[in-house]
């Protein structure tokens, strides 16, 4: 039986090989491969540490395959969808595209920097740790893309810092992304950061090209136009750099020249933005501890007496003013994380979609740029003081301070519910419960919140009390989930649910509201 990659013949090979290639996670393999091009495997290594290689004589009929996929030879270009095809070779972006699961004859294919932060981003979590940041920083110096290639150890500590890992410790795509730029890195994004872009075919078919001018979802990876693999697909905004992309993918609502918060005078929107405070109020089983003690404030008291002397909750809320937030750094930023949680979750096959009520029909479609229930995305309030609130518009949210505001804390831990992240409510009246009054036209006192979009991809849900934070961040920083939807209602009877991501460019603060309270 002839090799499938090169065609020579066969004879006389060890029946491992036909069981190594039913084992590259598929089971309909083509036929045996000669030895000479398993042979050629070529490490993509994790500071040192080589992929599989055959062993020196070969493999014996007892010897273990090592669970890695070959590399198609047509790499980005094939255009194939067979099951058969997809089962056998794994190609740039698919999900097995990562160091140590893949065997080269060549090396990997990065062209993109996309396509780097996957391939080492071995866990499939979707953040890069010290060793994987070490290692891509090595192969994009080693094909001289660095301007400043980092030599000793104490180098890759400084760059590792850089990109924000000391802080957080890890590195997400936008950060890494970030940093490369920063250090010269000339390579195009590759994420179809702008929603509705068109994907044009760029398959060659015996010298042809096709003509298809842009992907439309069909079964599995293949276009339901021309037939060809979501991955020869791609729109020209996905091939730019990062600085061109920071200035092309400004929404188009936006008012022209003009950032920071601008005031909203057109009454459709406003009428709407009115229309989410009315609807997202909960009228009754409305009051939480974190509204506080008539007394002594908020967490300033034992439980009794908060009880006894609970702060009322308003029963309505009129809007005053309206600001839309324009900050293209930031928007960039939160267009490529979402664009980075949607590829991740389209490679497992989707995601649950769950909705909130800030985020149901008429509200999904806002502004200009509807939510994309794809990945979760959905607008959240967050209720804060004014001068925070334009701190956040201006510089996005901060961890070391996320939540430490108003919320509350387990007995004794001293930390918030969900552990250190950014927090959000559904609900007006839950994140009226944070916001800070300050004085209005005439007498009257004025509040304010931050509507925001927000990225929840794959949330993890927690029902009770007895949450583990460390669990938590595992969960999040593993890759598993992107968020933790706080659901206090269906088993704890509690009146509200909240989201909490641990990643602020998940987030954009695109509307800063004003209102009042009415009693």
């Amino acid at each position: 039986m002839p090799c499938p990659e090169c065609g020579s013949p066969t004879a006389g090979v060890a029946e491992w090989i036909l069981r190594k290639l039913r084992r590259l996670r598929g089971k309909h393999a083509a036929g045996p491969t000669c030895t000479a091009c398993l042979a050629k495997i070529r490490r993509g290594s994790d500071a040192g540490t080589p992929v599989p290689r055959l062993p020196a004589g070969g493999y014996t009929a007892g010897s273990p395959a090592p669970l890695v996929k070959v590399a198609c030879r047509f790499g980005a270009s094939c255009y194939q969808v067979s099951p058969e095809h997809c089962e056998r070779f794994t190609h740039p972006g698919d999900q097995c595209y990562r160091l140590g699961q893949v065997a080269f004859d060549s090396g990997p294919e990065l062209d993109t920097l996309w396509d780097v932060f996957t391939y080492f981003d071995s866990r499939s979590s979707g953040y890069l740790r010290l060793r994987d940041f070490r290692a891509a920083a090595a192969e994009l110096a080693q094909r001289g893309l660095l301007r400043d290639s980092p030599r000793r150890f104490e180098d890759v500590a400084a760059e590792w810092a850089a990109a924000g890992g000391v802080q957080r410790g890890h590195v997400s795509f936008v950060r890494f992304a970030t940093w490369a730029s920063r250090q010269g890195v000339n390579l195009a994004v590759g994420l179809e950061v702008k929603p509705g872009s068109a994907r044009r075919c760029h398959a060659s078919v015996l010298g042809v090209g096709c003509t298809c001018h842009t992907f439309i979802e069909g079964d599995g990876i293949a276009c339901a136009c021309c037939g060809h693999a979501d991955r020869v697909h791609w729109s020209d905004s996905s091939r730019q750099g990062l600085a061109a992309l920071l200035l092309s993918c400004r929404p188009l609502h936006w008012a022209s020249g003009v950032t920071g918060l601008v005031k909203l005078t057109d009454s459709v929107i406003l009428e709407k933005l009115s229309s989410l405070l009315i609807c997202t109020h909960k009228e009754a089983d409305n009051w939480t501890r974190d509204r506080g003690c008539v007394l002594h404030g908020v967490n300033a008291c034992e439980p009794a007496c908060i009880f006894k002397n609970k702060v009322a909750v308003p029963s309505g809320y009129r809007l005053t003013s309206a600001q839309r937030n324009q900050s293209p750094l930031h928007w960039a930023r939160y267009s490529m994380i979402r664009a980075a949680i949607l590829k991740e979750l389209r490679a497992r096959g989707g995601c649950k979609r769950v909705s909130t009520e800030s985020s149901q029909e008429p509200f999904d479609r806002l502004d200009g740029a509807p939510l994309d229930e794809r990945m979760n995305e959905w607008w959240l309030f967050h209720g804060s003081s004014e001068a925070s609130c334009l701190a956040i518009c201006e510089r996005n949210f901060t961890l070391d301070l996320a939540g430490s505001g108003a919320t509350w804390t387990r007995s004794g831990a001293g930390t918030s519910l969900y552990g250190p992240g950014v927090y959000f409510a559904e609900r007006i009246t839950k994140a009226d419960e944070y916001a800070v009054g300050s004085a209005g036209e005439g007498d009257t006192t004025v509040y304010t919140v931050l509507l925001c979009r927000v990225v929840a991809g794959s949330p993890r849900v927690c029902t009770t009390n007895q949450i583990d934070t460390d669990r938590l961040r595992e969960d999040i920083l593993g890759g598993l989930h992107h968020s933790v939807l706080g659901d206090r209602v269906s088993e704890l009877k509690k009146p509200f649910r909240e989201i909490v991501v641990y990643d602020t460019d998940q987030v954009y603060p695109e509307f800063l509201l004003t209102y009042t309270r009415h009693y």
